[in-house]
């Protein structure tokens, strides 16, 4: 057996029917604000502006059911920005299958990269939900509520 990849990971990101909601960068500014209580002070932390965060928070709001940050204006330091629960509801959603992803690219890519001839990937990623205690039915239908994509 030749190992040609050592350690594969698998770039993630989560979509609706308006485009794309959840990327690592996004998951990490939503939690360096909850870390930081700062919009400004999270995109500092990433070598970003002020505008850019605020459009990433903006993209993420359009699509999720309720707002993920919310924003205290005033007093003595300024005010600042915390996450809203459904906003720390949604990083751990996205971390709960960012896990299952990178497990199931891992699991695979041995797998494949170990196995010569035709592999059966439906099998493979059935095996792995089963072994994971998921359910092994698919869907197919949109998860709209009052006419908005969300998570």
């Amino acid at each position: 057996m030749v190992l040609i990849h050592p350690c594969l990971h698998g770039n993630f990101s989560v979509s609706t029917e308006s485009g794309i909601f959840l990327t690592e960068a996004r998951i990490r500014l939503l939690e360096a604000i909850d870390r930081l209580g700062s919009i400004s002070s999270a995109a500092r932390m990433f070598g970003m502006s002020y505008k850019w965060a605020w459009d990433e928070l903006n993209g993420m709001n359009s699509q999720a059911l309720s707002p993920l940050v919310v924003r205290n204006v005033g007093g003595r330091r300024g005010g600042g920005t915390t996450l809203t629960s459904h906003g720390h509801r949604v990083v751990a959603f996205y971390r709960a299958l960012e896990r299952e992803y990178q497990n199931a690219v891992k699991e695979l890519s041995e797998h494949v990269l170990a196995t010569e001839g035709e592999v059966n990937f439906r099998y493979l990623l059935r095996r792995h939900a089963i072994a994971r205690g998921l359910s092994g039915t698919e869907s197919t239908e949109t998860c709209t509520t009052r006419g908005r994509d969300h998570v």
